[in-house]
C-alpha cells in the first residue's frame, strides 16, 4: 500500500511524461477496439449477405458446376428439385428454402456491352427465405409466370431504363445455346450491396426456367435453418442427399463456399497482428518514460536505498508506475472507442462505391460496427498488461 502511494505521487510529480505514456497508450487502445469492431461488423454483414444472395446456410449444387464455374457450365443443374425440396423441409431445425436459377447474360446500351446477373426465384418461397420487401426501392415484385422483372438501380441506371420499360438480356441456355429475352420492368432493388446493384435483376423462377430451358431443374438450392450452428444442419442434408442415393448434387456449409469467408479469416489474423504492432509501439513510449523517471531519480533511488528499500521493492515501485500508467491509459481509450462505435452501430459507415469494385466479396457499402465485449475485454486486458510488462 506504501509503495503505491510512492507510485502514484511518482506519477503526478511526472504530469507531462505521465501524460504522454497514458495518450500513446489510450491512443492505441482506442484504435484497436473501432477496428475490432468494424471487423465484427464486417464479417456478421457478410454472413448475412452471403446467407441471404448467395450461398444461404447450406448450398445445393452439383458436383461439377464448382469444378468448372468459370467457365458458367449452366448444364450441370439440379434435377427434380421440388421432391428434394419437400423431403429437405422435413428435416429438424429447418427454416425456408430458395430454389434458384442464375443467368449470367450481357444487354447492349448503343455499341456498349452491359454485363448482367439475373436471378430465377420463387416469390412465395422467397419471401419465407428472407426479406424481400427490404430491397425493394420502388414498384412492385414481378408477377408469377410472366415476363416481368426487377431490376438493380444501378443496372437500370446503366440500360438507361425505369418501371414501365423493357430490356432485353442475351444469355447462354442449359442446352448450350444463345437465347435473347426481353422482360417488362416492374421494380426497381436496392441491394445492400453495391455490385448487386450494377448487376443484378430478378424475375419468377419459371420464366427463368423458360429463357434457359432448365426442363423442370435449377441451378442450386439455398437452405436456412433454425439451429444456432448451423454445420450439424448441413451434415444432415448431406446425409439426405446420400440416403436419396443424389450422387449428382451435394450440399455445402457457407463458410466452405462464400468467396469471402477465407479472406475474412485470414483479416482476423492480420488484425491481431496489427493490434500488436500498435500496443507494442504504445509500449515504447511508458519505457521511454519509466527509463527517464529512472535516470533523474539515480539520487532519490539511492536514497530510498539507503533508508533500507530492498531492490526488489524499487524493481516493483516502478512496475507499479507503469502498471498504473497502462491501466489509465487503456481504461480511457477503450472507454473512448466504445463511445465512438455505439453511435456507429446505428448510424453505419457509408464506404460508397469503395465496396463496389469488391467483386467476389458480399460486402455492403454501408458497414455497421458491432462490440464484441470479449474482444474490448480483451483489448483492454492486453494493452494493460503490455504497458504494465514494458
Amino acid at each position: 500500500m506504501k509503495l503505491t502511494r510512492i507510485a502514484v505521487r511518482n506519477i503526478f510529480r511526472n504530469g507531462r511524461r505521465s501524460i504522454l505514456s497514458i495518450i500513446a497508450v489510450s491512443v492505441c487502445a482506442l484504435t484497436i477496439t473501432i477496428m475490432f469492431s468494424l471487423l465484427e461488423g464486417i464479417k456478421a454483414d457478410m454472413e448475412r449477405n452471403s446467407i441471404a444472395f448467395e450461398t444461404g446456410e447450406v448450398r445445393i449444387r452439383h458436383r461439377d458446376f464448382d469444378r468448372y464455374e468459370h467457365l458458367l457450365p449452366v448444364q450441370y443443374v439440379v434435377p427434380e428439385y421440388r421432391a428434394l425440396v419437400d423431403r429437405i423441409s422435413e428435416i429438424p431445425e429447418f427454416k425456408a428454402v430458395s430454389p434458384r436459377i442464375n443467368i449470367a447474360a450481357a444487354a447492349f446500351v448503343d455499341e456498349r456491352r452491359v454485363g448482367a446477373y439475373g436471378i430465377g426465384i420463387d416469390l412465395a418461397l422467397e419471401k419465407q427465405y428472407q426479406d424481400l420487401d427490404a430491397i425493394l426501392a420502388s414498384g412492385r415484385f414481378p408477377s408469377p409466370g410472366t415476363s416481368e422483372a426487377v431490376l438493380g438501380v444501378g443496372l437500370a441506371r446503366e440500360l438507361g431504363v425505369g418501371i414501365g420499360d423493357t430490356a432485353t438480356f442475351l444469355t447462354q441456355t442449359r442446352l448450350r445455346t444463345s437465347n435473347a429475352f426481353t422482360v417488362d420492368v416492374v421494380g426497381l432493388a436496392s441491394y445492400p450491396v453495391g455490385q448487386m446493384n450494377r448487376t443484378t435483376f430478378l424475375l419468377p423462377l419459371e420464366t427463368a426456367a423458360r429463357y434457359m430451358r432448365m426442363n423442370g431443374a435449377v441451378g442450386e438450392i439455398l437452405i436456412t435453418s433454425t439451429a444456432r450452428d448451423s454445420r450439424p444442419f448441413s451434415a444432415a442434408v448431406q446425409n439426405l442427399l446420400d440416403e436419396l442415393g443424389r450422387e449428382d448434387v451435394y450440399a455445402a456449409h457457407w463458410s466452405e463456399v462464400s468467396g469471402g469467408y477465407s479472406y475474412m479469416q485470414f483479416a482476423d489474423v492480420a488484425y491481431n497482428f496489427m493490434a500488436l504492432f500498435f500496443f507494442v509501439l504504445g509500449a515504447t513510449v511508458v519505457i521511454n518514460t519509466t527509463m527517464m523517471m529512472i535516470h533523474e531519480r539515480t539520487h532519490e533511488i539511492g536514497t530510498l536505498a539507503a533508508i533500507g528499500m530492498r531492490g526488489t521493492e524499487l524493481v516493483r515501485l516502478f512496475f507499479l508506475e507503469a502498471a498504473l500508467l497502462g491501466l489509465i491509459g487503456s481504461l480511457l481509450g477503450v472507454v473512448l472507442g466504445v463511445a465512438v462505435v455505439i453511435p456507429l452501430q446505428s448510424v453505419g459507415i457509408n464506404f460508397g462505391s469503395v465496396m463496389e469494385q469488391m467483386e467476389g466479396m458480399s460486402i455492403s457499402s454501408i458497414l455497421y460496427p458491432v462490440l464484441n465485449w470479449r474482444s474490448t475485454g480483451g483489448t483492454f486486458l492486453f494493452s494493460f498488461a503490455v504497458a504494465a510488462g514494458a
